[in-house]
C-alpha cells in the first residue's frame, strides 16, 4: 500500500496536515513529511518502525471512531507549524523544477548542442497522445484489448501531463485545486 489512501483520509479532516504529508516531497516519507507522519504515528498509538508504514497508519486511523476529531485537533494544536512544513513543501517542489530545467540549460551550454533525445522524446509523447485520443475517438476496439489500450492511454495522458508541465511549466494553484478535486472523492 502506498500512502494515497493516507492522505486522503486525513486530507478530508485536516487539509493542512494532509497537503504536508501528501506533499510532493514524496508522500509520507520525505524529511518534510516525516514530522508530520510522527505526530498522527503517535496520536493513534502506532510506534515504532509501523509508523513508518502507511498500512498500519491507515488501519489504526480506520479504526479510531474520534479519527476526525483527532486529526482536526492535530491540526488546530501545530497549525503554524504545519504551515511552514507546507512551505518548505512547495518550495522543495519548485526547487526540484527549477533543477531539471537548470541542468538542461547546463548541458547545452556546457556542450553547445541541444539535447536532440529530449526533444525526440517529447514529440514521441505529444503525437502519441493525440493519436491516440484519435483511434479512441473514431475506431471501435474489440472488447477483449480495450484493457491494454487504456492501460497505454492512461501512460500517455501522465507522460503529456510532465512534458507540457516541463516545457510550459505548470500552475501550482492548478496543481493544489486537482489535489483538493481529488480529495473529495
Amino acid at each position: 500500500m502506498d500512502w494515497s489512501k493516507v492522505v486522503n483520509f486525513v486530507s478530508g479532516a485536516a487539509p493542512i496536515l494532509g497537503t504536508v504529508i501528501g506533499g510532493p516531497v514524496g508522500t509520507g516519507v520525505g524529511a518534510i513529511a516525516g514530522g508530520a507522519v510522527s505526530l498522527i504515528a503517535s496520536a493513534f498509538g502506532v510506534e515504532g518502525e509501523d509508523a513508518k508504514d502507511p498500512e498500519k497508519i491507515y488501519a489504526a486511523l480506520q479504526a479510531d471512531p474520534d479519527a476526525i476529531l483527532k486529526l482536526k485537533e492535530i491540526e488546530l494544536t501545530n497549525k503554524v507549524e504545519l504551515s511552514k512544513l507546507a512551505l518548505q513543501s512547495d518550495q522543495a517542489y519548485l526547487a526540484d523544477t527549477q533543477d531539471a530545467r537548470s541542468a538542461q540549460v547546463q548541458r547545452e551550454q556546457a556542450t553547445g548542442k541541444k539535447d536532440v533525445n529530449l526533444y525526440i522524446l517529447a514529440w514521441t509523447i505529444v503525437v502519441g497522445f493525440f493519436s491516440m485520443t484519435g483511434v479512441l475517438t473514431f475506431v471501435t476496439l474489440p472488447t477483449d484489448s480495450t484493457g491494454v489500450v487504456f492501460l497505454l492511454f492512461g501512460a500517455l495522458v501522465a507522460g503529456f501531463a510532465q512534458v507540457i508541465n516541463y516545457f510550459f511549466g505548470s500552475s501550482k494553484s492548478s496543481s493544489d485545486k486537482t489535489k483538493m478535486l481529488n480529495a473529495k472523492r
